[in-house]
């Protein structure tokens, strides 16, 4: 699996989403128990949708040529039609933290709220008249009757997705538990299926305008992602969040429990990414990981800024490591082209390594884990995160006092947010307990702020699994 900076952040769901909408459509005619969906089998067939069209249309690329008969229909741009279509679509497309200018078509994403939305990656291939025209399937002779010599025309293929939303995937359908796993189904099931909303509605009906998408399902397999099971609890914390998340049909409208998945699953990854690294470095325990939710600088936020720029030195420390095994392994094969290929991932410096630590810290700062994408950062929670995390740790129809889930957050996941937890964590030298006091209260005022706790009285605070 590749975890590189480039797949940082929400590239991460919006792949897994992406693989079992393509699934959806790839089995809905017999939609009865969902069937494919989370199947365990060695082999995924899925239909891949580029929404290539939509895209352009959000950032005003070229959208006539190559689809003539859409653009005398529509007059697309020169009509009010295309500046509503332009207007609603930039709406809807995903923000990527960080970001200093508009991306062409293909480096935007279209945020996945319906099932209809969900699109996969694509890129701008340059594409010739001759070339469309040798192909024998209907949809390339169309586009070839379409396409001027030379052009650049979509074309379906990985881009932004790097495994990222393979390794989440992978990690549903291999779920131990049968209960859960057919609970998630059912629920995972809502998110992708066709909508029968109105946008769900016009979203199809430009998607069937899209010049690259597959007529027939594209057989997948993710037979060389390993999941490092019984390294890391992270893959499995993945499974019990997005089986909260997600089963909350009834209670929670399809836009939330969306963007709590956008943001849970990025977060586990990322977790899951440093935890292999300290094991691989020989940390006996699981990292702790403070929480700062105060307004001003403290000797609280200093920790967490340090403990940032440790992990992303782990995780650089572990490649290095892993890399110098596998030149020793290599070494004694002979193999000298392997050898030179894995001495870049023994410096500390370098794309080889900063790519990986890249998409560590950018991913956590994407979903909100961080205060910031650039700069001094420090670890916390902002609200998008901060509710995905609340749902995907609390089942539906449960609450919690506030003390017990400070407790819940450090013991499944290592967050320190108080000085109560903080008193039993290797922390507990580290902070004075009058900060991580003021710390907890803040967090306390933070998920009032969201509607996530109900003050009772002044010794009980109930949280909720989502807001009232």
């Amino acid at each position: 699996m590749n975890l590189e900076q480039q797949g940082r952040g929400f590239y991460v769901p919006l792949e897994m989403l992406a693989i079992a909408r393509g699934v959806y459509l790839a089995h809905q005619e017999d939609p009865a128990n969902f069937p494919g969906l989370l199947d365990n089998g060695k082999e995924m067939a899925y239909k891949r949708t580029s929404h290539d069209l939509a895209r352009r249309i959000a950032t005003k690329a070229n959208i006539v040529e190559g689809n003539e008969e859409l653009g005398k229909a529509v007059e697309l741009e020169s009509t009010e039609t295309m500046e509503t279509l332009h207007a609603l679509f930039t709406s809807l497309l995903v923000e990527i933290p960080g970001r200093r200018n508009q991306p062409n078509w293909f480096g935007v994403h279209i945020y996945p709220f319906v099932g209809e939305l969900i699109h996969y990656d694509a890129v701008e291939r340059r594409i010739k008249q001759s070339d469309a025209s040798s192909k024998k399937s209907v949809k390339k002779r169309k586009q070839a009757s379409k396409v001027a010599a030379g052009i650049n025309a979509p074309s379906i293929e990985r881009y932004l997705f790097r495994d990222g939303g393979s390794w989440a995937y992978k990690v549903l359908r291999t779920d131990p538990d049968p209960d859960r796993k057919k609970a998630t189904r059912q629920g995972l099931h809502d998110l992708v299926q066709d909508s029968g909303t109105p946008l769900g509605k016009l979203a199809k009906a430009l998607s069937a305008h899209d010049f690259d998408y597959d007529e027939a399902p594209m057989e997948g397999s993710d037979a060389g992602i390993k999941l490092h099971e019984d390294l890391s609890p992270w893959p499995d914390l993945l499974r019990e969040g997005i089986h909260n998340i997600v089963t909350r049909i009834v209670t929670v409208p399809r836009a939330k429990r969306t963007e709590s998945l956008m943001h849970w699953v990025p977060y586990c990854l990322a977790r899951h990414q440093l935890h292999l690294a300290r094991m691989k470095l020989g940390a006996i325990d699981r990292e702790s990981i403070l929480l700062d939710f105060g307004n001003e600088a403290s000797p609280l936020r200093r920790e967490s800024q340090k403990h940032l720029i440790g992990f992303r030195n782990d995780i650089v420390n572990a490649i290095n490591v892993q890399a110098r095994e596998m030149i020793d392994e290599v070494e004694a094969e002979g193999d000298e082209s392997k050898k030179h290929r894995y001495e870049k991932f023994t410096k500390e410096a370098g794309s080889a390594v900063a790519s990986p630590r890249a998409f560590f810290s950018e991913t956590l700062a994407a979903v909100g884990a961080l205060n910031a994408t650039a700069g001094r950062r420090h670890f916390t929670m902002k609200p998008p995160m901060l509710e995905g995390l609340v749902s995907a740790t609390l089942p539906q129809g449960t609450e919690m006092e506030f003390d017990q889930l400070c407790e819940l957050l450090y013991k499944k996941y290592g967050l320190v947010v108080e000085n109560k937890v903080a008193a039993v964590s290797p922390l507990a030298h580290e902070v004075d307990p009058s900060v991580l006091d003021h710390n907890g209260k803040a967090f306390r005022e933070k998920l009032a702020a969201i509607g996530l706790l109900t003050q009772y009285s002044d010794a009980t605070s109930m949280v909720q699994g989502g807001p009232r």
